[in-house]
């Protein structure tokens, strides 16, 4: 599949990930609601753990790390960062191409952005404002971007999306007003899913094995 080579040669150097699983042998997952996405997903090289035997699944994930997998599941790929364009990328994080791509190509919603800004000068477009992109991403900014990729992509390829569906979570009311719709196209395309207790929990910060989840049903679909 396509997209799968894709993801296996962009995503070596994630942050679900900094040391590649030989046999998925993670002691941490075992049992875990996750075991078989994180074991599928390890053994092909797409997801890697924090060490050779722990990949930590209920640990949290920075919205640059969540951006460089989701980006690397659809097959965007990265730009050189320019240098003061960039809201506040500095230039010296691993993340800095990878942002600076997701800019360019409208992907990160204003909201996520404080101060958000976008002026257009002779060199291009400078963007200032605050992203904060290691501050751990929520289930409803996961959601959102989750949705962005798969629309980025399907527009690429020129595809009919499906219709967003009415959520039936509990909390509902708990969504931002901004990421309501994309949380709602997320649902209807099986990109996301709620908690057991029926609630989706939009305000709580994302796990590892939820992001797992989320990229193996980008992959999927």
């Amino acid at each position: 599949m396509k997209i799968k080579k894709i993801i296996i040669s962009s995503i070596l150097t994630l942050g679900l990930l900094t040391i590649a699983a030989q046999a998925a042998d993670f002691a941490d997952t075992r049992g875990h609601w996750a075991e078989d996405i994180i074991n599928r997903l390890a053994e092909a090289d797409v997801v890697h753990g924090i060490s050779d035997t722990s990949f930590n699944p209920d640990g949290t994930v920075t919205r640059a790390e969540f951006f460089k997998m989701a980006m690397g599941a659809v097959g965007i790929d990265e730009v050189p960062l320019r240098i003061g364009e960039c809201l506040d990328v500095k230039g010296t994080e691993w993340y800095a191409p990878c942002v600076q791509s997701a800019l360019d190509k409208g992907l990160i919603p204003d909201d996520m952005i404080k101060g958000f800004n976008a002026e257009v000068t002779e060199n291009g477009v400078r963007y200032t404002g605050e992203f904060n992109a290691e501050t751990p991403i929520k289930r409803e900014e996961m959601a959102y971007i989750a949705q962005e990729m798969y629309q980025y992509r399907k527009e690429y390829e020129q595809r009919v999306m499906k219709k967003a569906e009415d959520l039936t979570f509990t909390d509902v009311r708990m969504i931002s007003l901004w990421a309501l719709d994309g949380v709602r196209l997320a649902y209807s395309n099986g990109l996301i899913a709620g908690m057991d207790d029926g609630t989706f929990a939009p305000q709580e910060t994302a796990t590892r094995a939820q992001a797992a989840t989320i990229i193996s049903n980008l992959l999927d679909i």
